[in-house]
């Protein structure tokens, strides 16, 4: 992190709330020396935590204000406006893409995985964590989201997100409990 770095008191307490996530997440990625992308990256406060010792740190964010927030933060990655359903890079540009706790909100979830595969290049690795859609923190979310004029979150099961990932094109796909959620991992 630079010095310049501020995030603010929301998105430091949303770093310290998901500090073990965070740790689960990095150990899945080993994103020492790539190109990573995260879609659905918010103000990248997480972004930087997850992607310490990448080459490269790309943020893809559809909602302008958390980008806007993450630019007056200073956060140390490159914020690029867009969806996961339609990636705005090449095909083999990054050698890790994440979806953290972001995954519920794109509005056609096999058609942004297919969209990870190709812009990852071939031994990049896809890391996705959701919460389950049983959940009392997914029926709680759903709740709040669709009262805020959002769409309703659409939460997957974990057999759900693992034939999506296999379908999009990845092998070893791997999926593993982590407190209200999982982990589902892929490779190129």
């Amino acid at each position: 992190m630079t010095g310049d770095y501020h995030p603010s008191w929301r998105d430091r307490l949303r770093r310290r709330s998901r500090r073990r996530l965070l740790a689960e997440l990095r150990s899945r990625l080993a994103p020492s020396g790539r190109r990573l992308i995260d879609l659905g990256g918010g103000s990248g406060v997480t972004t930087v935590e997850f992607g310490s010792g990448a080459r490269e740190v790309v943020v893809l964010e559809p909602d302008e204000r958390k980008t806007l927030r993450g630019r007056r933060a200073a956060t140390p990655v490159t914020f690029v406006s867009g969806v996961a359903e339609s990636i705005p890079f090449g095909d083999g540009r990054f050698d890790r893409a994440v979806s953290l706790l972001s995954f519920h909100h794109f509005t056609d979830g096999p058609r942004a995985l297919r969209e990870a595969a190709r812009v990852l290049a071939p031994g990049g690795r896809l890391v996705l964590y959701d919460i389950h859609r049983s959940s009392l923190g997914a029926r709680w979310m759903s709740l709040f989201v669709g009262h805020r004029g959002h769409p309703a979150a659409g939460f997957a099961t974990p057999d759900e997100l693992a034939r999506w990932v296999s379908e999009a094109g990845f092998r070893n796909v791997r999926t593993e409990p982590f407190r209200s959620g999982t982990f589902v991992t892929g490779d190129r």
